[in-house]
């Protein structure tokens, strides 16, 4: 059963640099955000871990952080 406070997968990144930009704008805007990845295989296999990094969100707060990030694209 889903709930609210489920974590969730926003978005994911092959660049760890862009994944903690976005977790930075996420929550300049009040919105609770985190990083997951395996930083270790991201260096060991560079090329190999695409998609590695994951910005994770509430469940419930999934439709602000899209509004946000639409409004704040990262190239």
């Amino acid at each position: 059963m889903e709930k609210d406070d489920d974590i969730i997968v926003f978005a994911m990144y092959d660049d760890p640099i862009k994944a903690n930009m976005v977790k930075d704008i996420l929550e300049s805007n009040g919105v609770i955000a985190g990083v997951m990845g395996d930083s270790i295989a991201n260096t060991l296999m560079k090329g190999f871990t695409q998609g590695s990094m994951r910005v994770v969100v509430l469940r419930k707060d999934l439709p602000l952080a899209r509004e946000i990030m639409d409004s704040n694209p990262i190239e």
